[in-house]
């Protein structure tokens, strides 16, 4: 029996060894991954395919204000309300200012496998 992906994901990290193994965790956990490494790559992605994730796996990084794009992207078009929003960061006081809109912000490192079953919480699969 074959079993099909069930939960679109979006995922925007820019560290491709992580990138590959939470990509793998979750193809194996029967999501359906689209994935970005950059901001600009991320803003399209996420504009082609308005509504569609189900939970989005944003790294940012406070000092260099990588990520913060698409995650303007998905305040300012309410995506926040269908899509769970999981937030990567470093420890920096400013990540705060975005925990309050995401749904999860986690603190890397994080095991991909742990936060491939944090996503599955947010797509009631």
């Amino acid at each position: 029996m074959v079993v099909e992906p069930s939960c679109p994901a979006f995922v925007l990290h820019d560290d491709d060894p992580f990138r590959r193994a939470l990509i793998k965790v979750l193809d194996q956990t029967h999501f359906a991954v689209t994935f970005a490494s950059n901001d600009d790559d991320a803003v399209k992605a996420l504009q082609q395919r308005p509504g569609e994730f189900r939970v989005a796996m944003i790294c940012v990084d406070m000092k260099s204000r990588k990520g913060i794009a698409a995650l303007d992207l998905l305040r300012d078009h309410h995506e926040v309300h269908r899509c769970g929003v999981i937030i990567l960061g470093d420890p920096h006081p400013d990540l705060r200012t975005l925990a309050p809109w995401a749904d999860e912000t986690l603190l890397k490192p994080v095991d991909p496998t742990y936060l491939a079953g944090r996503a599955r919480a947010y797509c009631n699969c």
